[in-house]
């Protein structure tokens, strides 16, 4: 100020805290060069952001840096810190050898000291970082959140996280066949690379919400005991591993001298021998529990439609969103949910402008005697480009099923930019 005075020193230091927090941690060390009211200010912000070795001249510069402030912050006996960020983007730092090393050292003497701890490597795949082999241990872990990252051991087991809630991974390298926490409630998994060969076993006692939106060429989860689970996404791609490789809907008949491995999926070990999940429920059951499900498929998911062969009773589904794929094989998925989520509330029903779902196919569930839905359906979306024949068809079974018109509303999105859409309920169909 013109006055001299400077009334940003004055505040609290709480206050200058939540400033710092925005900086990463280079300038907030930068910071004790401002005023004598600054110069211990840094070493009390309870957050870490380094944002990789851009502008420091050299890597070693930035690494020297960031040992430095990792043996002051979290080498003693200080309360430890809300949050530490490795955020690498772009800046070609983990394309060496020598710098994975340093960040897999980084993460692991952070580990112990801070409640949320995140690695974020935006590069080229081969260029994706490992974690170390051994389990992860913290008292005060709330947080994981990882991308970019490669994640291959057998075990990932977070039993040594105790407080740990919150998992997340994104655009990351997962080829592990089973996930261990008993504290985790929030698990996230998204565009990211899973095995052809195997599945990764979900079976997490507090888990309350699951994200799965499936990338590449791997299989579909298997879900296990989700005892608490409340909302679950699941989104499975079009190149997803549980294709039929004969084309069918349902799954092949192939012996076991000619096993199609997109239907009759393999796993062994040398313990227990081979074993084939073509007699288990490998999604929908883990999913039972959910008072909230989206449950979204590119093309005809062979595994999700041999589930319905097993299909469980959703006695707390509330909100149900599926897209096409629920319309194969005569509407096949769609009339095994309408049958067995006894309190459904609302459903949401995603069309894309063209199918991709096979049309001609016999579907694998059977449905029960009984005809009518949830009396506690209050509503039914219907979310189209256009209202074509798949719409009507989807009428019929609504109303054949005890839905009346009058609950369903359609929204039709229009093609052109800035147009909106049109909302209209059915009073009737041809």
């Amino acid at each position: 100020m013109a006055s001299g005075e400077d009334r940003i020193s004055a505040l609290p230091e709480d206050i200058l805290h939540q400033v710092l927090r925005l900086l990463p941690a280079h300038e907030v060390v930068r910071t004790c060069l401002l005023a004598r009211r600054w110069r211990g200010v840094w070493r009390s912000v309870p957050t870490l952001c380094f944002t990789g070795a851009k502008g420091w001249g050299s890597a070693d510069r930035f690494a020297q840096f960031v040992d430095h402030l990792l043996h002051l912050r979290c080498g003693g006996d200080g309360p430890p810190l809300d949050s530490c960020d490795f955020d690498f983007d772009h800046d070609g730092f983990m394309l060496w050898p020598a710098n994975k090393r340093r960040a897999s050292i980084w993460l692991w003497k952070a580990l112990p000291r801070v409640r949320a701890l995140g690695l974020c490597i935006v590069e080229e795949l081969e260029t994706w970082t490992r974690l170390s082999d051994k389990h992860l241990f913290s008292q005060q872990l709330t947080r994981l959140e990882l991308a970019g990252v490669s994640v291959s051991d057998s075990v990932v087991d977070f039993s040594g996280c105790p407080a740990l809630v919150q998992l997340s991974m994104d655009y990351c390298d997962v080829f592990v066949r089973q996930l261990v926490s008993p504290s985790l409630k929030h698990l996230r998994v998204t565009r990211c690379y899973t095995s052809r060969d195997y599945r990764i076993l979900i079976s997490l006692p507090n888990l309350v919400s699951l994200e799965f939106i499936q990338w590449g060429e791997g299989r579909a989860p298997l879900l296990g005991s989700l005892p608490q689970l409340a909302r679950a996404d699941i989104f499975l791609n079009g190149d997803c591993a549980d294709q039929c490789s004969e084309g069918r809907f349902d799954g092949c008949d192939a012996d076991d001298s000619d096993i199609c491995y997109g239907c009759y999926y393999y796993y062994g070990d040398p313990i227990h021998g081979p074993h084939y999940d073509c007699n288990n429920c490998i999604v929908l059951k883990g999913l039972s529990e959910a008072t909230d499900l989206e449950l979204t498929a590119y093309h005809d998911p062979t595994v999700l439609n041999r589930d319905l062969k097993w299909c469980p009773t959703f006695t707390k589904l509330k909100t149900l969103l599926l897209n096409d794929w629920c319309l194969a094989a005569d509407h096949n998925a769609l009339i095994c949910f309408l049958q067995h989520a006894p309190i459904l509330e609302k459903l949401t029903i995603q069309l894309p402008e063209k199918p991709s779902y096979v049309t001609g196919a016999e579907g694998i569930y059977k449905p029960l005697g009984q005809s009518v839905a949830s009396n506690c359906l209050e509503i039914v979306e219907i979310k189209c480009a256009n209202v074509d024949s798949r719409v009507h068809k989807i009428l019929k079974i609504l109303t054949m099923y005890g839905i009346h018109l009058e609950q369903i509303s359609v929204q039709q999105t229009c093609k052109i930019p800035g147009s909106g859409c049109f909302n209209f309920v059915c009073t009737g169909f041809c």
